[in-house]
């Protein structure tokens, strides 16, 4: 999308574009006694990170732009709180589970692409949007990820054979884990599922869906994380399930020929990994959670 101007007949001088642009690229000018105000959109630096703001707010449709759809009205949009009020919206985010037992059911691609919807109108730092996705329907390709992730186990299974001898190369933040005795066990116990022809990995979900963007700091990371929150929100209220695949996204990260296989490009990191199907379990209530660490300050 880019923004291109003001229709100066529909605009009535609110100033609201003016107050809105964390880019400050609307500006009134200053102007002589008996002139017409005027409100003047200027960007020639291409500072505008299109997030839509000036249309969200311009009370005339005043803001004019090109290659993007229509802006969307809906009742109470200005008043958000009325269309969901807090309860019930605290009642949706604790009912939501990561979902590890699905029925054979396949999911609809209209439902996928619902789910995706969802994603769309995630926050992302300076409106960049660089988000990227790979849906995978196919039993094969799902088989084929799948195997990517036990073989990335197994060789984690070896390595922890000499885990003394590497202790002075492992980095801090994975040192507690790699030395606790729970994680072996915790690996024999995923192997021995695969033995058994069960799948620790996906829980036989129908479908798996990939997000991937250019590193940016951080951000991406965090960007990644609101964009699947809004997915998992929006695969809820469709009645579907999701879960997020920690495991999945190391091996696609950590070995260069899993990317390749997607397709991915060298410069893009995998921020997450979601599986999604109809659930084949019900949950009566909400289970405890820890009180959250605070400091007021």
């Amino acid at each position: 999308m880019k923004i291109t101007g003001i229709d100066n007949e529909k605009c009535i001088k609110c100033l609201e574009c003016v107050k809105e642009c964390e880019s400050n690229l609307y500006i009134k000018p200053p102007t002589k006694i008996g002139e017409k105000r005027q409100v003047i959109f200027e960007d020639p630096f291409n500072r505008c990170s299109a997030c839509g703001h000036c249309i969200a707010v311009c009370p005339t449709e005043a803001i004019l732009y090109e290659g993007a759809d229509p802006p969307v009205e809906f009742d109470d949009i200005d008043n958000p709180s009325s269309i969901v009020n807090y309860d019930n919206l605290v009642k949706i985010l604790r009912s939501r589970r990561a979902i590890r037992r699905f029925k054979d059911d396949p999911v609809p691609k209209e439902e996928i692409e619902a789910v995706l919807e969802a994603m769309r109108y995630a926050p992302s730092a300076s409106n960049l949007q660089s988000w990227e996705y790979i849906v995978i329907t196919d039993p094969k390709s799902i088989e084929k990820l799948k195997n990517a992730v036990v073989d990335m186990l197994k060789l984690a299974k070896k390595l922890l054979k000499f885990v003394k001898l590497l202790k002075p190369l492992i980095p801090k933040d994975l040192k507690e884990k790699i030395l606790d005795p729970g994680t072996l066990v915790s690996l024999n116990q995923f192997l021995e599922k695969v033995k058994r022809g069960e799948d620790p990995v996906f829980y036989n979900a129908p479908a798996v869906i990939i997000t991937y963007a250019p590193k940016y700091g951080n951000m991406e990371k965090n960007d990644a994380g609101i964009a699947l929150a809004h997915g998992m929100l929006g695969a809820q209220a469709r009645g579907l399930g999701t879960c997020w695949i920690g495991f999945a996204q190391e091996a696609l990260n950590r070995f260069k020929k899993n990317k390749k296989w997607l397709n991915i490009p060298k410069k893009m990191n995998v921020n997450g990994v979601l599986i999604l199907g109809y659930p084949a379990v019900k949950f009566k209530r909400v289970p405890p959670r820890e009180a959250l660490k605070v400091r007021w300050i």
